[in-house]
């Protein structure tokens, strides 16, 4: 771990201790300006926020999550709680601690399963059936005495053994621990596969037969996550990637050097390991359910790492050296896809390129995917969709540990929770680049620009206009760790919520550059959480970017919370018609740059609506329902350094240095906007 993500990564080690001045859990708006900002708004009768029971009139609420539920309640308090999140994710991560990332995932779909569960201990072999002081050859024959309906395997052979006799020692101690962690999870998970076709498992959002509406004839698919036993598939991952975490640490520690050539077959309880030499290899992922490879720049082709319908609940690939090309091919699930199962990718080192049409590269579908890179400039390139970490009904998560890494994607991925899903993009370090693709899924209603889902995104299912079968949102998480970083797409993207979903982005130290477009960087429609969070470095946010539209940088719309902080750095900003703090229809958005020089620009575009951004409210005729009594609040805060302001519309009762102002335009629409000389 760096020096400068440790000091980002700060917390109190005891209940009321003081965080770091510049750690993530000091960004929180101090008590007497938020005091101010409750009187001048809702008038200190009530928290800016709602409550459970006002939530309630909304509908379409299948499957909603208590972790998200319970974010409505306070505004002030969410990304209190996301730096929480995120702040965990970073230690865990960085510590190699993949185990307790997955826990920590599965915890926010409402299933602490593993909690606190040991680390497999290096001087035993974990389980009580194979004696601690077994040799490597002595452990893999006793895989058949592994708890289970295991009828078709009698026990490694001799040939088999004689196989990994010929391997070196850390080798064979690598395939052993991983074959048990995979047996292990096995037997939670079992053996049963998705419906066939389990191409249509997509359906709830890509439906051959609807395009147009959310409609679908596939009807198994709200059977599946009626049924789905999520503690089984929260546990069994926490279980597996408990032995792999101390198989790859043990691995490193033995930084064996001497490796051999060749192609060698193992027979286990799941069928095949194979395990590929040091050479440059073409590696057929459909050979084994555990493909190893010991180095070499290699060519890995079909769907490693991936349980797709196969018989085994487990598949896992690990590649050990070598400057890597991963090619998924044409076929959705593929490189570290959990469908039904756990599908895990590994890659140790070198600078390796990662490529699928749709749902991979850390996904999940009823299950686990996994992909971990520990080092190198890589590339991951989703074609279509879902990837990138992204999660139907399951944890998708990609972990990359360090290097100059390119993100790209057409949409849905890149850190998109869905129904029942998280799905994490975890980057600890690194000058990386962020791309969802112009051209990925362009809307006319979004003004002919593509609607992402991207990038930090919680997405439900809206079917009032459909089916009307409507599916709560997930987590989707982007968190970035440090290095001047890119993010670009367009619409829904950067911290994002629809349909009872919760999108973050954290980013936490660098000189980072943001593009976007609508409901964007901190931004939630429809009973939906948004938050954007760049914690230190001088950042761009749409500075040139002539083709972004409206409604982002903290910006809400119908019963939704969104926010975007900025927490240091001499900022600049270009904000258009209901950005900065602009809340319409029921809803709370807050913009809050805590400290710094920076440029606010404005420049409000005919047609996008005549709300002004930094700190303003709609208001609408009324509605005669309950929509007439819950408050729209748009809250804009700087407070710190010497800002320049250009181009608010409201003119002297609008943003400028060192002053506040307050904009009503209905009893229940307000917006309050300061500029602070200092922090307080």
């Amino acid at each position: 771990m760096s020096r400068a993500l440790a000091i980002l990564l700060v917390v109190p080690a005891l209940a009321g201790e003081e965080p770091a001045p510049d750690a993530r859990a000091a960004l929180r708006i101090p008590d007497e300006l938020w005091e101010r900002v409750r009187a001048e708004t809702v008038g200190g009768a009530r928290p800016i926020g709602y409550t459970g029971d006002e939530m309630r009139f909304y509908g379409g609420r299948e499957h909603l999550l208590r972790t998200v539920e319970n974010l409505f309640r306070d505004a002030r308090a969410v990304p209190r709680e996301t730096g929480r999140i995120t702040d965990d994710l970073l230690a865990l991560a960085a510590a190699g601690k993949v185990d307790e990332v997955l826990q920590r995932c599965w915890s926010l779909l409402d299933m602490p399963a593993g909690r606190n569960f040991p680390a497999v201990p290096k001087e035993s072999w974990g389980v009580p059936w194979i004696p601690a002081e077994a040799a490597p050859a002595e452990a893999f024959a006793a895989l058949a005495k592994a708890p289970g309906e295991w009828t078709t395997f009698a026990g490694a052979g001799a040939e088999d053994r004689a196989r990994l006799g010929a391997l070196p020692p850390a080798v064979q101690r690598l395939v052993v621990r991983v074959s048990i962690g995979a047996i292990l999870a096995a037997g939670w998970l079992g053996k049963a596969d998705p419906p066939a076709p389990h191409g249509r498992i997509p359906g709830p959002w890509q439906d051959e037969d609807f395009l147009d509406q959310s409609a679908t004839s596939a009807h198994f698919v709200f059977d599946m996550l009626r049924d789905f036993d999520v503690s089984r598939a929260a546990y069994a991952s926490v279980i597996f990637a408990a032995h792999l975490r101390t198989a790859l640490d043990e691995w490193r520690e033995a930084a064996a050097t001497d490796l051999p050539e060749g192609r060698w077959t193992l027979s286990t309880p799941l069928g095949p390991v194979v395990v590929a030499g040091k050479g440059d290899d073409e590696i057929d992922a459909g050979t084994g359910w555990f493909v190893i490879d010991l180095g070499g720049d290699d060519r890995w082709s079909g769907g490693a790492a991936s349980r797709c319908g196969i018989a085994e609940a487990v598949s896992i690939a690990i590649d050990l050296q070598g400057n890597d090309t991963w090619d998924g091919g044409d076929e959705p699930f593929a490189l570290g896809c959990g469908l039904m199962g756990i599908g895990t990718l590994v890659d140790l080192a070198g600078d390796d390129r990662y490529t699928v049409k749709e749902s991979g590269l850390g996904c999940g579908w009823f299950g686990t995917g996994l992909l971990w890179d520990l080092a190198g400039n890589d590339q991951y390139v989703v074609k279509t969709r879902w990837g990138q970490g992204a999660a139907h009904a399951g944890v998708g998560v990609l972990l990359d540990a360090k290097g100059d890494d390119r993100y790209e994607c057409a949409e849905q991925s890149q850190g998109m929770g869905s129904t029942l899903g998280c799905g994490l993009l975890l980057d600890l370090a690194g000058n990386d680049t962020y791309w969802c693709r112009d051209d990925g899924n362009v809307s006319a209603l979004y003004l002919n620009q593509s609607v992402a889902m991207a990038q930090g995104c919680g997405y439900g299912r809206r079917a009032d206009l459909g089916d009307g079968r409507s599916l709560a949102g997930g987590w989707g998480l982007l968190v970035d760790g440090e290095g001047n970083d890119r993010y670009h797409a367009q619409c829904w993207a950067q911290g994002c919520g629809y349909w009872w979903g919760v999108g973050v982005l954290e980013d936490r130290s660098g000189d980072d550059t943001y593009e976007n477009g609508k409901y964007s960087l901190g931004a939630g429609a429809h009973f939906a959480i948004g938050v954007q969070v760049d914690l230190s470095g001088d950042d761009r946010y749409n500075q040139g970017v002539l083709a972004t539209k409206n409604q982002f940088q903290g910006h809400a719309r119908d019963g939704s919370i969104s926010i975007s902080i900025d927490g240091d750095g001499n900022d600049r900003y270009l904000l258009k018609n209901l950005c900065g703090g602009s809340a319409d229809l029921g809803s709370v958005a807050l913009f809050w740059d805590r400290r710094g020089d920076d440029l606010y620009e404005a420049a409000m575009e005919e047609g996008l609506g005549d709300t002004a951004p930094f700190g303003s409210a709609t208001v609408y005729p009324p509605f005669h329902s309950w929509r007439d009594d819950l408050p729209a609040v748009g809250i804009f805060l700087d407070t710190g350094g010497k800002d320049e302001y250009r181009g608010d519309p409201r003119g002297e009762k609008g943003a400028r240095e060192g002053a506040a102002w307050t904009e009503r335009k209905g009893a229940i629409s307000v917006g309050f906007g300061a500029d602070l000389p200092q922090e307080r």
